[in-house]
């Protein structure tokens, strides 16, 4: 994984970024979150995205960088009435788009919706196929309690 998605309709989006250490081993989230308002995410999420995966292709990120992604009690914030959406890039360039479930407030605990509610798109699709693949995977994520 390389990009959790947490989505409500009236709060910001939060977005999480991984990356892989060193050794191109261990894939760590890092903070801070980055939050933007989801009308704004609509009109740059595509774009945002697009630039994420090519940080991810170049950036090694050593463990002793690593950022907390929450501060205390933030996680629940932040997490509490929001969907879940992973998008990961395979070797291949094919973007997944995996809905999550949020069970606990924690990012290790996100638990898959399963396998036909995923999306695939090549890499370099257009904006509207991303968005379509977005929106059909989002669907299937259900909304924290």
């Amino acid at each position: 994984m390389s990009l959790t998605i947490l989505i409500h309709e009236r709060l910001p989006v939060v977005i999480v970024r991984w990356f892989l250490d060193l050794k191109g081993n261990v894939i760590f989230a890092t903070g801070p979150v980055v939050q933007m308002p989801l009308k704004e995410f609509r009109a740059s999420g595509y774009d945002w995205v697009r630039r994420h995966f090519e940080e991810y292709l170049r950036i090694r990120l050593p463990e002793q960088e690593v950022v907390p992604v929450f501060e205390s009690g933030e996680a629940k914030k932040l997490m509490k009435g929001r969907r879940a959406l992973e998008i990961g890039r395979h070797p291949d360039g094919t973007l997944l788009f995996s809905p999550k479930e949020i069970s606990k407030y924690a990012l290790a605990d996100l638990k898959g919706v399963g396998k036909e509610a995923r999306r695939t798109i090549p890499e370099n699709s257009s904006p509207e196929v991303f968005w379509t693949a977005f929106d059909e995977a989002l669907a299937a994520a259900p909304p924290d309690e």
